[in-house]
């Protein structure tokens, strides 16, 4: 019931985080928007974890689960009716910071939820069924994005994505423990040490390289492969490539162990890609399948290692640490990516800098040391 809960709610997540690169065309004519406006209004949703994402995920780690899940769906039901119903670009920024707000919430308390229910048995299968759902909702928005403009318009679409949020809250109230505790309704006293690690922190930096990268991907890969629903098909590839192959590589990593190779194997696999974007030596197709590749196995591996480099009591807080830096990077990346693409008028220098960006962070898990926890078990 856990697993279920986290899924539908994730999805919720997922489909109003994926809205704005479907509506690229949209917005740009109804807003006269350029790339880097673009690029931070996908990146606006992550402004909220930037700032607040490591007193979240301490908090997270004391707060009982079932409120706490509810106003965070609720919270982002009012942030996507806003950017739905919103007149201006600078409501369309502050329904995604809402939004983000909410979504925030739900990522660190559905990650908890998971570890806790999950941890001594297959936890990497597990995350890689919850992290399957992140791609699902890509491939709704990029897939149906056209039957549902065509039929509703795009603030029609939207407020039907707010209506999944609201959906989700039921089964959070009957999954989840109402007790006090924790996201997992536990009342554990954390470890008098100091939270932070060097193991932590390289996971966080490479984390965050590899999502500054994955989001800017996925903002402009559509434009490069081909305009219109050509585009939007050929990078949904990406979503089912990682949708099918999550779980797999969850109980691969299960079984064979070192979740910190297989992410820096990932970050290494997305920078070779995106030099062969740069350069033209890879069809669009080919090179969105191999992204979806990395992602799949960089979003199971990310969040099997928090249970294995911090006690049970703090996984919360690790969450949150490398949630903010994970989202500062969605922050920066498209941005970043929009800007130097608007300079140069081409994807050459945004897919190479991207690449370092990459193999910069699979650098950085070489400095991953999983191993024994205070207060837990080797791991």
């Amino acid at each position: 019931m856990i697993l279920l809960s986290t899924v539908v709610s994730f999805f919720a997540v997922g489909t109003t985080f994926f809205a704005v690169p479907p509506l690229v065309a949209e917005l740009t004519e109804r807003f006269a928007l350029d790339h880097l406006r673009i690029g931070i209004l996908m990146g606006a949703i992550a402004i909220p974890a930037v700032c607040i994402s490591i007193p979240l995920g301490s908090a997270v780690d004391r707060w009982p689960g079932r409120p706490t899940g509810v106003a965070g769906l609720i919270l982002m039901a009012v942030g996507a009716a806003i950017f739905a119903l919103a007149p201006n670009y600078i409501t369309l920024v502050a329904g995604r910071i809402v939004f983000g707000i909410g979504g925030l919430v739900m990522n660190l308390l559905l990650a908890r939820l998971v570890t806790a229910a999950f941890e001594g048995r297959e936890l990497s299968l597990a995350m890689g069924v919850f992290n399957s759902v992140y791609p699902a909702s890509m491939i709704v928005m990029f897939s149906l994005h056209p039957a549902l403009l065509a039929a509703m318009g795009w603030r029609g679409e939207l407020l039907i994505l707010a209506g999944l949020a609201v959906i989700a809250v039921p089964l959070h109230i009957i999954a989840v423990p109402g007790g006090a505790g924790g996201a997992a309704g536990r009342d554990e006293p954390a470890p008098a040490r100091t939270l932070l690690s060097p193991s932590l922190i390289a996971l966080a930096v490479a984390w965050a390289l590899f999502f500054g990268v994955y989001a800017a991907v996925f903002t402009f890969a559509a434009e490069w492969a081909g305009a219109g629903t050509a585009g939007l098909l050929t990078v949904s590839l990406i979503a089912w490539t990682a949708l099918v192959l999550a779980p797999v590589f969850g109980a691969a990593i299960d079984r064979i162990g070192n979740p910190a190779g297989w992410l820096g194997a990932s970050l290494v696999l997305l920078g070779v890609v995106l030099a062969g974007m740069a350069f033209g030596g890879l069809p669009p197709a080919a090179a969105m399948i191999l992204v979806g590749v990395s992602a799949a196995v960089a979003l199971t591996a990310t969040y099997s290692l928090p249970a294995a480099i911090v006690a049970a009591a703090n996984v919360g807080f690790a969450f949150g640490f490398i949630t903010a830096f994970s989202n500062l990077a969605t922050l920066a990346g498209p941005a970043a990516a929009g800007a130097v693409f608007d300079a140069t008028r081409g994807w050459t220098i945004p897919w190479i800098m991207l690449s370092a960006a990459a193999l910069t962070g699979a650098a950085t898990t070489r400095l991953i040391r999983p191993g024994s926890r205070a207060g837990g078990s080797p791991r």
